[in-house]
């Protein structure tokens, strides 16, 4: 819709129009942020919200502290150290990386995806500055990246978790990133973590779910394990 353009996207006057052209997801402002909706269901529209919501209690200072996500990074940084967060998704665990004092470069291939976290990063310039600062976009394919960009402390990787069922999805927001994501391609995952761990100078932390196994098979040096997801961590 106006206002919402995204390359490689139809461009559509309203609803009714994509609906006649068939679209399933359509990109809108609602109250003000950009915003994803699945056409064929009533779902909620999709917005991504950095400074509020329900993402509010893992930010709370003295909680970020004890997030297994920080404890796999190694911890509070003391200078500000960086972490390429080479598979950015919805941004939520790149948020908690900021508030925890790193400062996080996202990388995102998805157009679509790179623009919702665009807005969610303008709208947090508005009211957390100091916290926006310590984050960063590029929209693009992390293993070209990789490839071809400068070290990081650290590399982040949050890959599309395993196929699960229907039913077992049942956060609407990652079956409409599944809905969304489709129809790109798989990436390579031993090209992702090998690159990963060539470009990272402390370690490479690899989000999954708890009983999968480990990314492309290559066991880590450690995890940190929780209820449903776990954080492996390979050093260079």
């Amino acid at each position: 819709m106006p206002g919402c353009g995204v390359s490689g996207a139809l461009a559509v006057a309203d609803e009714a129009a994509a609906r006649r052209a068939g679209c399933t997801l359509l990109l809108c402002r609602v109250d003000g942020a950009l915003s994803l909706r699945n056409l064929d269901s009533d779902w909620l529209p999709l917005s991504l919200t950095f400074d509020a919501g329900a993402l509010g209690w893992r930010l709370a200072h003295e909680r970020v502290r004890h997030e297994r996500l920080v404890k796999a990074l190694g911890g509070m940084p003391t200078s500000g150290a960086t972490v390429l967060d080479a598979t950015a998704g919805l941004g939520r665990d790149a948020l908690v990386m900021a508030r925890a004092g790193y400062r996080v470069q996202m990388v995102e291939r998805s157009p679509v995806l790179a623009a919702l976290l665009r807005d969610a990063l303008a709208r947090l310039g508005v009211q957390q500055p100091e916290l926006a600062a310590r984050l960063s976009l590029v929209e693009g394919d992390a293993l070209a990246l990789l490839d071809a960009g400068d070290s990081a402390a650290v590399v982040y990787l949050d890959p599309m978790f395993p196929g699960r069922s229907k039913a077992a999805a049942v956060k609407k927001d990652l079956q409409l990133l599944q809905l969304l994501l489709a129809h790109e391609p798989e990436s390579d995952e031993l090209a992702l973590l090998d690159a990963a761990r060539a470009r990272a100078r402390k370690r490479v932390v690899v989000k999954r779910p708890a009983k999968a196994p480990a990314l492309a098979g290559q066991a880590p040096n450690h995890s940190v394990a929780g209820k449903a997801v776990r954080f492996d961590v390979y050093l260079p």
